[in-house]
Formats: C-alpha cells, sequence, structure tokens
C-alpha cells in the first residue's frame, strides 16, 4: 500500500501528521531566539505558556505571585485523567485484558502531570533564570529516561509488542529531543519531547492497524497539536488569557484516554467486540 492510499484512508491522521511538522518547525523558531528574549517575544516562561492567578506569571517573580497557574492546573487535571485510565481499567470486563496499554497510560499522564507539579513548585517557581549545573543534568537524565520510555509506550500502543525496532526508535526519539534542547540550558526540555512526539504518534497511527488508533484519537490529537501551535505562537493574545498550558494536557490526555480498550472495544463492556486487543 502506498503512501497516498494511507492519505486517504485516514484523512484525520494524515491532518495531524501535516499539523506535527507545523508543531516542529514553529519550536524550532522558538529555540533560535535567545533566552534573554525569549519572554518578552513569545511570553513562554520554561519554554510554557503559563496563565496565573491573581497575577500573571513572569520573568521577575515567576509564579511567587500567582498561587493558582497553568501548571497547577495541567498537574490537577492529569491526575484526574489518571485515575480515569485506572478506572477504566477495572471496569474493563474482558477476561483475557491486557495490562500494558492502561499502565502506558497512566505513567503518560501521571509523570506528565508530576513534571507539571516540579516545574510551579519551589525548585523552578515556573521560570530559573540560572538552573543551576547540578539540576540541569539530573534534568537532561530524566529527561532521556522519560523520552525512551515514552517511545516504547507509542510504539507498543501502535504495534502491540516491544522489539528490537521499536527500542532502536525510542532511542532515535530520545536523540533527536536531545539534540533539540542542547544548547537551550535546559529549559525548552519539556516541550521539544512533545513537538517530537506528535510526529513519531502520527507516524504510528498512519501505519498502525490497531484500534487505539482510531479517527476519534486521531481528531482529538489535531485539537491537541493546534493548541501546541498556538502555544508557541500565539501565547500572549490568544491562549494565555484563556488558561494557558493547561488545554495541552486537557486535550493530549483526553486523545490518550480515547486509545484505550474500555472507549473502543465493545467486548470491554460485556457486549460483542470485533476487535480484537
Amino acid at each position: 500500500m502506498n503512501l497516498v492510499n494511507i492519505f486517504k484512508q485516514k484523512p484525520s491522521w494524515s491532518l495531524a501528521s501535516i499539523l506535527s511538522i507545523v508543531y516542529v518547525l514553529a519550536f524550532v523558531q522558538v529555540a533560535k531566539i535567545p533566552e534573554t528574549e525569549q519572554f518578552s517575544k513569545t511570553n513562554l516562561l520554561f519554554g510554557f505558556c503559563i496563565w496565573g492567578s491573581p497575577n500573571d506569571p513572569n520573568e521577575s517573580n515567576g509564579c511567587t505571585e500567582s498561587p493558582v497557574n497553568s501548571h497547577l492546573l495541567a498537574f490537577l487535571t492529569d491526575i484526574s485523567m489518571a485515575s480515569i485510565a485506572i478506572l477504566f481499567y477495572f471496569m474493563d470486563q474482558r477476561k483475557d485484558k491486557t495490562k500494558f496499554m492502561y499502565i502506558g497510560a497512566v505513567f503518560i499522564i501521571s509523570s506528565h502531570g508530576f513534571l507539571h507539579w516540579f516545574i510551579q513548585s519551589d525548585f523552578i517557581n515556573c521560570y530559573k533564570k540560572n538552573v543551576g549545573n547540578q539540576l540541569e543534568n539530573i534534568g537532561y537524565v530524566l529527561f532521556a529516561t522519560f523520552s525512551f520510555t515514552l517511545g516504547l509506550v507509542l510504539f507498543g500502543f501502535g504495534f502491540g509488542e516491544v522489539t528490537h525496532a521499536t527500542v532502536c526508535g525510542s532511542f532515535v526519539l530520545m536523540m533527536i529531543s536531545m539534540t533539540l534542547v542542547w544548547n537551550t540550558d535546559g529549559k525548552l526540555m519539556l516541550p521539544s519531547l512533545f513537538c517530537v512526539s506528535h510526529p513519531l504518534s502520527c507516524i504510528t497511527g498512519l501505519f498502525s492497524h490497531k484500534p487505539a488508533f482510531n479517527s476519534t484519537v486521531a481528531n482529538l490529537f489535531i485539537l491537541c497539536t493546534v493548541v501546541g501551535i498556538l502555544e508557541l505562537t500565539s501565547c500572549r493574545n490568544f491562549l494565555k488569557p484563556f488558561g494557558g498550558h493547561f488545554w495541552y494536557d486537557l486535550t493530549l490526555h483526553t486523545a490518550v484516554l480515547a486509545a484505550l480498550p474500555y472507549v473502543w472495544s465493545p467486548a470491554a463492556k460485556g457486549k460483542k467486540d470485533s476487535f480484537q486487543n
């Protein structure tokens, strides 16, 4: 089957793929901006579009005057959605249900949430001018580990098993992500992982025959990618007044939940199922 036919058969994943490339290009443009000018030009703090209350976070005070902020909202959202994934596992009525997809979803969502909690805590305070060599090195190790694991989970979702090819693909994801952030003082680690994982997810969606990569997941992924692009290109004028990065987590992890068997498999609800997991 050639690529044109695949695009015709999976129009939603095709559109998501195009948008994911735009997302990567937008990140590359932001990464080129000198660190001293990033906030003034993009309004991003530590690579994120952060709303806050009663005052928005800024370069001078970080989140000191913003006890409620986008990172905290994202953390609360992610923990809630990880709990839903756990609930879906126990509600899944199939006798032969596999744990991998549920464990993978809980890992992706909850670890994402705790990273947001860490960034808004006193360790980073939404923005830290000088990360420090020790903290930066720890961050790179954690970032590389998370990137590699994310690749394994994505390929596992899409192709059903972990093989030498999926391990190699996960390693490539890790190396590309590390390359994008190597000269950014560690402040763009997570945004780089997000934008790199989008094309990877879309490629998996295009070529996977697993029902987890259905059109509903693709449509939600389109929405999530649009939010990511807006975060990098229109933070101050559009996304920030409405809650900032929080919307990215909400749309991304809704897509993750929609990929779980309990959502797409009738058998998981005790009905006749044409899908095989």
